[in-house]
This record gives C-alpha cells, structure tokens and sequence, in this order.
C-alpha cells in the first residue's frame, strides 16, 4: 500500500499543503477551526503519520532552500540559480529547484511541493498572481521574493536599484543625441519589475524631454520599428528581450538605421559576454547577480532563525557599463 502523503492529506481536506504543514507543526496561524478539524478528520482517516525527518523538520533542520524560478530561458534566471547555488552551499544548504514556465498554476503547486518536501525557506522568483499562495506559505516557512514583489508588499524581496538603472540607460541614450526611445518589453506584463522599470522610463524621458514608447516584441515583424529613424533608440528590459530585440532588427526591412556600418543605438539590462560583441559593444545595465543572490541566502538563513522579523525590501546596487552603442551621433 502506497505511503499516504502531506500532499494526499491537503488534496482530501481541500486546502494546501503548506496548511497542512502548518497543522503537522503545530503553527495553525489564521486557520481556523473547522479547516484544523477537517485535516484532522482525514489524519486520522487515513493513519497518516509523518516520517520521523519530518516530525523534526523545525527544530533538525533539512539544510534545503526551495527555489522557484518563472523563467529559466531568460539568462539572468540561469546565471542567478547558479549564484545562488553556490551561496547556499556556502552556508551548507542544498537547492530543491522547481522552474514554472512563468505558470501561475505552475508556481502555486511547486510552491506547495517545497513545503512539503521539507525545505527551510522558500526563494522565489514568482511569475505573478499568486500573491496568496506565497503569503500562506509565508506563514508556515520563510518566503523570501526574488526580483518579483507582490501586490501591496509584505514579504521580504531582493531586487536591483531598478529605477535608477532604467534612468542610467535613458540618460546614456539621450546623451548620445537619440529624440525617440522604444522600451522593448514582454507581452506578459505580470511581473512588478517590467512594471516598475517600464513606468520609470516613461517618467525619465518626460523629465528630459524625449519621446518615450513602451512597446511588445511580438515575433520578428514588429511595427513600431516602421517609426525608427536616425535619431531613435532601443532598451531591451530584459536579457531575453535584448537578443530577441537583435533578431527583430535585424529581420525587418528596411532596417532601422544604425544597424548595418554604423552603431546600433541599443542598450540593455543584464550583462553577458555577448553583450561585448554584438554591435561592436552594448551598453548596458549590469545587475549585481552574486550581491542578490548572497542577499537573498542570508534574508533567507535569517528569517529562518527569526521568523517574526518584519518584512523588508533589499535593492542592491547595479552599474551602467557604456560601451559603443551609445556612441555619440553626428548632427
């Protein structure tokens, strides 16, 4: 007879499986009454008993940090799982990965998975619209928001000094004599950080008095590079974005000026050896990946051994590394 599961209790008690970790530990939280006796009611149904490991999960601890990734196509997720490997294993803590597909059904079930499986702490990179997912599993372990926040705060959250990066890329390209800048962005506007960079962008070039467009990469025809001229400009909001931006330029006919002879007037978050060779050098927003992900172990390793401690927000700072694709324009 197969074991009976965390996962078997919350599926037959129609709640979570951070709830039921939070009933098994004795830490209910706001759950109230009826739901503590229905997970009681199948406990006691089905015999379940937790494995010793288990029993001891918070005082014997796994040594296990739960992270969720929306997007591991995107090269900053990659280079960021590896930093943040290599920061736990500092600390003699192991990675348990689940990766969403920027899948909101996706995430919330991963999340549920990590806490049963015993993690520790949760780090997550979340895709969006599970904000009550990741405050439930909060109650139960720490919770610490990669990159992403949720609506309204109130979980800990590791980010870059995102508005002042955009505003460094904007004042790079204005000052190389560019009137009409696009921001180049995703079609899935779920994730705060577009949101936050995408606003501050509008907000710097309306300071400067440049024109400023957010637009959608959709596919290689895109019909807003129908507008570029001589005096227009490209920020990538992302690294994934930036290389498909490249592939659209050049895709479309004619191609926007500054593409073929000349420097492309183009700049970019994140920063990646490829960065330093297409179009002769890209500047670039370059986001601190280690300082992140050594912030967000020790939030989490603190949280840990102070699960009261009030929620924060950690920006960390970034650099703009100019190179020639902000070269600065004749006439």
């Amino acid at each position: 007879m197969a074991r009976v599961r965390i996962k078997d209790i919350a599926e037959q008690a129609g709640v979570s499986a951070a709830t039921v970790s939070r009933y098994l530990n004795n830490t209910p939280g706001a759950m109230t009454d009826e739901t503590r006796a229905r997970i009681a009611e199948v406990v006691a149904r089905t015999g379940y008993r937790p494995l010793a490991a288990a029993r001891s999960l918070r005082t014997d601890r796994s040594q296990l940090l739960g992270v969720v990734l929306a997007d591991i196509s995107n090269p900053y997720s990659s280079a960021m799982l590896e930093a943040l490997s290599h920061e736990a294993a500092a600390q003699g803590y192991s990675l348990m990965t689940a990766v969403t597909g920027n899948d909101a059904e996706a995430e919330a079930a991963a999340v549920d998975r990590l806490v049963a499986a015993g993690a520790d702490a949760l780090v997550v990179n979340t895709c969006g619209e599970n904000d009550r997912a990741l405050r439930e599993a909060n109650l139960s372990l720490p919770v610490v928001l990669l990159d992403r926040d949720v609506t309204g705060g109130g979980l800990d959250l590791v980010t870059s000094n995102n508005k002042d990066l955009v505003a460094g890329l904007v004042g790079e390209l204005a000052g190389c004599g560019c009137k009409k800048l696009f921001l180049v962005s995703e079609t899935n506007q779920t994730s705060s950080i577009r949101r936050e960079r995408a606003a501050r962008f509008l907000e710097e070039t309306g300071r400067l008095g440049v024109e400023g467009r957010v637009v959608e990469l959709r596919g290689d025809k895109c019909g807003w590079l129908a507008e570029a001229g001589e005096k227009c400009g490209y920020i990538a909001i992302n690294g994934l974005v930036f290389l498909r931006l490249v592939e659209a330029l050049q895709a479309n006919e004619p191609q926007p000026a500054g593409i073929d002879g000349a420097p492309v007037r183009i700049a970019t978050f994140d920063d990646f050896a490829w960065n330093r060779v297409i179009a002769g050098g890209v500047t670039t927003a370059a986001q601190d990946i280690e300082g992140i992900a050594r912030t967000v172990v020790e939030r989490a390793l603190s949280r840990i051994e102070n699960p009261e401690a009030a929620p924060r927000r950690f920006e960390i700072a970034g650099q703009i590394i100019r190179r020639s694709s902000t070269a600065r324009l004749g006439g």
